[in-house]
């Protein structure tokens, strides 16, 4: 019985995590980004809810709908507690079950992050051209498009389809709408304030303003210079922190190992310590982990 629900537990984590076989061609993965960065894609995420599954699984480039993903994300959550059971029954059990349960929302928040991550990675050249092109007298809708295409040449990335779209509905809606939407869906704060600079721009009717864009432009630059310089430094912290969830499975396995530890394991005391104790140690990730995420 244990090694059954051991497989089952393993084939629905494969399920969840594991990527497709025939998606790991290269002709397929492409594919894939295009379809992320497309305009369509991008257009289809502004008519989402930020915080919904639903946007977060489209933003993720994950091609699922809500109701699959919390199936599957409860069915891991129960598959891992039933298997932890017959290790540490009662409390830990349950706390390891909700663990697992909350691991695949985590990743899924953490791509979500990554797309404004990429954005803000393409960002500081991009607004080096944007007040170039506008400096020389073209429109904001035409300069977001040529900037655009020019990123597109040197790689597909979320900011061009981000573009496209406000120069689309610059063209086919009211300015201030068009800038507001882009505020507003924008995965990236520092992408957000230059809508807003952007749209301060064309209230202005340009001219001197230009200078006032510019400078601001700098900074933004400046932030996100730094920023990822950040990130480029995170992954030792990053690794720090992953030893405590190692150290947890670790102490688990040896503790599985003592007939007379196991059998102390049906307390209720005991399971309640245990509990308590694998909580801590969760929540200490989950606290260093956001600590590097949010330096970075």
């Amino acid at each position: 019985m244990d090694i059954l629900i051991g497989v089952l537990v393993t084939v629905l984590l494969l399920f969840i995590f594991a990527p497709d076989l025939k998606s790991l061609k290269k002709s397929k993965l492409s594919t894939a980004m295009d379809d992320v960065y497309s305009i369509d894609h991008t257009k289809k995420l502004s008519e989402m809810k930020p915080n919904s599954i639903e946007y977060k699984l489209a933003a993720s480039g994950m091609n699922w709908r809500p109701a699959t993903f919390r199936t599957l994300t409860i069915l891991g959550g129960l598959g891992a507690m039933l298997l932890m059971w017959t290790l540490l029954p009662g409390i830990p059990a349950i706390v390891i079950g909700l663990l697992v349960y909350y691991t695949p929302i985590a990743m899924l928040n953490d791509r979500v992050k990554g797309r404004g991550k990429e954005i803000d990675k393409h960002l500081p050249m991009a607004i080096g051209r944007i007040t170039a092109g506008l400096s020389t007298g073209g429109s904001v809708a035409d300069v977001l498009d040529e900037v655009a295409n020019t990123m597109e040449l040197e790689g597909k990335n979320p900011l061009s389809s981000e573009f496209h779209l406000t120069a689309s509905e610059l063209r086919s809606k009211e300015r201030t709408e068009a800038f507001q939407s882009l505020a507003r869906r924008s995965p990236s704060f520092s992408l957000s304030n230059l809508g807003y600079l952007l749209e301060g721009y064309v209230e202005a009717g340009g001219g001197k303003y230009i200078e006032v864009l510019s400078k601001s432009g700098q900074k933004i630059q400046q932030i996100i210079i730094a920023r990822n310089a950040t990130i480029a430094k995170s992954g030792e912290a990053m690794s720090s922190a992953k030893m405590i969830p190692a150290v947890l499975a670790v102490v688990l396995i040896y503790l599985g190992q003592s007939p007379s530890i196991q059998a102390s394991f049906h307390s209720l005391l005991v399971q309640l310590i245990l509990g308590v104790a694998i909580g801590i140690m969760a929540i200490g990730y989950l606290v260093m982990r956001s600590m590097v995420q949010e330096a970075s």
